[in-house]
């Protein structure tokens, strides 16, 4: 199955792989222990039933070794450090409760100090994407993992920063900076609904929670064990929008024993963040951790006013219309201004039960990112305002800040029902407030001005019952509840269509799904895979349009060749079946293929854009996927190996087009494919002594087409056919070259040097040359030197070649990404 061991060990060692995420924190209670010379892997299988604790034991670091005894009333980490015993390996304790088995020898450093750039080994990663804890060789899904410490040296404090240190993931800012963004994996999603109402084609999730919108895309990431990324479909366990893959980001549990870190950092443009973290047990079966986060500063766009268009008003207007005011000159535009707070509780009722409780509060008062448009003399558009070519400037008549708060409480209880049953139980309430405005043209002219102001909540409940006992059949099964609300207003200014009109609407939805997944293990070599999800959605949608016409002047109904001033009331009902079936073959210790076939949806809806006529309101139908995915993996002492090929086909496309009344409104426009490979490789190009140099680096590879186009539009059909989706630049990479060493005195250096590259991507269907991002590539580099006393200093570049390149290019307006930036900090772990 998983291990070249005698099937009797195999089956049932590897039970704590396959088992649901139960925290089985046991390690400090004695239990009676007799478990006899014998080899290792089955010491530790017999182990295992005997406490029914996770143990995650790699085959190729097991297979050969024999055990010692371990008998007596002993807790279960004295009982896997006596049965290791002069094996060469370790035993780890993870955050849920899980025990690895890792190699001993972890020189140049210790395993408590171990660099952000080490790559431990693909068996020796545990990831709970399956909803359930298995090492990531024999996840048989593309999958990728960032670890806490990789995170911070990479700068991901949000799920937009994932862009730069994953391939296969691109950002779409459709108003500019992540408060109005979604984001796509191997090409899908591109032309997703930024607003707060739509259904993204990915997944994201905190402590596996799932956030309804793309409005949680802005919320800080911080103090975090890991992220994991799903890509591809993943319908049957995590059900509706998951039609491009999921993301799981994982706090850190409180621990046990005392444990923390502070860390003070400042960079270019006045960057500073602090972020600290406290946790540890207060008792014996009560564990407390809190976790602070503090940004502000980095802003490294110049304002340069109005303009040319200082004091203009509508030729015929003036004297009725305002002129556009001009607020002067600001340098260092874009600043953050974020404070986030976690706090989380974990209570061990015994043994066997447990409950875990976060609480989650973030205030976001930062700048809203502007685009700048390109050169006065290259602009066609009446609407430049006098701009030169410099990227980093821009000109505007306010210089925006956006208002973001969210707020949450989930939980998660878990019981070990018996020996050979789990109980699961995650809840949620969350809420988010949002107030942000800005120019989508890039200039002080007030074409079309918004403010967009959203509030957002969420209840949610997941139960789930699995067996662990690792025998011929492993399965788990489930029922999810989820409800939100939207209430949504975009206020609009416009001088173009002379006047002010908004757009206040309400959303409701309801999803109820149930699910099951069962994994045959047929032999010990091979395991089939099934699963089944049936999901019942329902949203209902109201709201109104209102030109408020404050001049008398207005041209709303001719400009959006619509009738004005009407309300809606709509609803929405749609039911799903996705499946997967699966297979998956060990060729040996080291070696594994596998191959699925599965479908997903996106779930249909209503349009969350600026309603402007009544064929708007009318819902679109789902979107479905069908998904054919292959993959091998291969690990030994010095190399990782991954490599994934796909195909996707997807009907009842969903996107923005043109409407009867030539307006842009959501809804299906077609059909299209995806094709794509994907690998990574991680190896160790040099050990020797206090000195080890690695290597790693993945790239995906796309080839998107849009197959079939509706749109009352003919030139926009003709245009679109066999173009590539939004969002999928046909080739992405990631690259890290990483040194670490060691003193005398213990104090480590490490050393990592990072590279990315973006293909060109287009921002919208029917694109033009105007909507097409060039390529791009970013350097950086980052040196850190930790003392044996926890003291780390550490010091960074980022995009170091100060590289000019571009997020979104919308006809003549810009989003530039950031220039250069250099920083440096100081950080204490205890």
């Amino acid at each position: 199955m998983k291990t070249l061991l005698s099937s009797s060990i195999k089956f049932a060692l590897f039970s704590g792989a396959l088992a649901s995420l139960t925290p089985q924190h046991v390690f400090a209670q004695q239990a009676e222990i007799n478990i006899s010379i014998q080899p290792l892997g089955q010491a530790l299988n017999q182990l295992s039933q005997q406490t029914g604790t996770v143990i995650i034991a790699p085959s190729r670091l097991v297979s050969d070794k024999q055990a010692v005894a371990a008998i007596g009333k002993l807790t279960v980490i004295e009982a896997v450090d006596q049965l290791l015993l002069d094996s060469g390996l370790i035993a780890q304790e993870q955050p849920s409760g899980a025990i690895i088995i890792k190699k001993a020898d972890l020189s140049p450093a210790s395993p408590n100090k171990r660099a952000a750039n080490y790559q431990a080994p693909m068996d020796e990663i545990v990831v709970t994407g399956l909803k359930r804890e298995s090492s990531l060789q024999d996840t048989p899904v593309a999958i990728s993992v960032l670890g806490g410490d990789e995170l911070k040296a990479q700068g991901v404090t949000d799920f937009t920063d994932l862009i730069d240190s994953l391939s296969g993931i691109s950002i779409n800012s459709a108003f500019g900076g992540p408060e109005n963004s979604f984001i796509t994996i191997r090409g899908i999603g591109g032309a997703d609904d930024y607003k707060p109402n739509g259904n993204p084609s990915v997944a994201l999730h905190v402590d596996g929670i799932y956030q309804t919108s793309n409005a949680y895309l802005s919320m800080p990431l911080f103090d975090l064990e890991r992220i994991e990324v799903l890509k591809g479909p993943q319908g049957t366990l995590y059900g509706r929008n998951t039609t491009a893959g999921t993301i799981n980001a994982i706090t850190r549990a409180p621990g046990d024993t005392l444990n923390g870190y502070a860390d003070i950092e400042y960079g270019s443009y006045d960057f500073v963040s602090g972020s600290a973290a406290v946790g540890g047990p207060v008792s014996d079966n009560l564990g407390v951790r809190v976790a602070v986060l503090m940004k502000q500063g980095g802003g490294f766009m110049d304002g340069k006013g109005a303009g040319d268009f200082a004091g203009f008003v509508p030729e015929g207007t003036e004297g009725i219309i305002p002129a556009v005011t001009d607020p002067g000159e600001r340098d260092g535009f874009g600043d953050a201004d974020l404070f986030a707070f976690r706090g989380t509780a974990e209570y061990e009722f015994d043994n066997i039960t447990s409950l875990t409780l976060h609480y989650f509060v973030s205030q976001n008062r930062g700048d809203t990112r502007q685009y700048d448009r390109i050169a006065f003399d290259d602009d066609t558009s009446a609407l430049n305002a006098g701009e030169n070519d410099n990227p980093y400037e821009f000109y505007a008549s306010e210089y925006y800040s956006h208002e973001i708060d969210v707020s949450g409480f989930s939980g998660d209880f878990s019981r070990q029902l018996d020996k050979d049953l789990n109980l699961d139980v995650l809840f949620a309430l969350q809420s988010s407030d949002r107030n942000v405005s800005g120019n989508g043209d890039g200039t002080s002219f007030p074409r079309y001005q918004y403010n967009f102001d959203d509030s957002l909540n969420q209840t949610s409940l997941e139960i789930r019952l699995s067996d662990s006992t690792g025998g011929q059949f492993d399965w788990i099964a489930g029922a999810f509840f989820i409800n939100d609300s939207v209430d949504f207003t975009s206020n609009w200014t416009s001088y173009a269509v002379l006047s002010q009109y908004s757009s206040p609407y309400n959303q409701r939805r309801n999803s109820v799904a149930t699910f099951g997944n069962l994994d045959w293990n047929v032999s010990n070599d091979l395991v089939l895979s099934a699963g089944l999800r049936y999901t019942k959605d329902s949203a209902k949608f109201r709201g109104e349009n209102i030109d408020a016409d404050p001049w008398g002047l207005s041209i709303f109904e001719d400009t959006f060749n619509t009738d004005a001033n009407f309300s809606w009331d709509r609803q929405f009902d749609d039911s799903n079946v996705s499946g997967k079936l699966a297979v998956q073959y060990f060729v040996n210790n080291n070696f594994n293929v596998f191959a699925s076939v599965s479908t997903a949806y996106r779930g249909g809806g209503f349009d969350g854009t600026s309603i402007f006529s009544e064929e708007e309101t009318q819902p679109f139908e789902s979107e479905e996927v069908f998904a054919y995915e292959a993959g091998a993996r291969y690990v030994n002492d010095t190399v990782n190996f991954t490599l994934d090929v796909f195909s996707y086909d997807f009907e009842e496309l969903q996107a923005t087009a043109r409407l009867s009344n030539d307006t842009n409104g959501r809804t299906n426009v077609g059909k299209a494919t995806v094709r794509g490979a994907e690998a990574s490789l991680a190896v160790t190009l040099f050990e020797q002594d206090s000195h080890r140099v690695t290597f790693n680096t993945a790239g995906t590879y796309l080839d998107t087409e849009i197959t079939e186009f509706n749109s009352n539009r003919v030139n926009d059909v003709i245009s679109t056919i066999g173009d590539p989706l939004p969002g999928s630049p046909k080739w992405s990479q990631t690259a890290a070259l990483n040194y670490e060493t060691s003193f005398a005195n213990n104090t480590q250096l490490n050393a990592r040097l990072n590279y990315s590259y973006h293909g060109e991507e287009s921002n919208r269907l029917n694109a033009g040359d105007g909507n097409t991002t060039p390529s791009y590539s970013l350097l950086g580099l980052r040196v850190d030197v930790t003392l044996n006393n926890g003291l780390n200093l550490y010091a960074y570049g980022r995009n170091i070649t100060d590289e000019v390149y571009f997020l979104e290019l919308n006809s003549g307006s810009r989003l530039v990404g950031a220039p250069a930036t250099y920083g440096g900090g100081i950080s204490y772990a205890f």
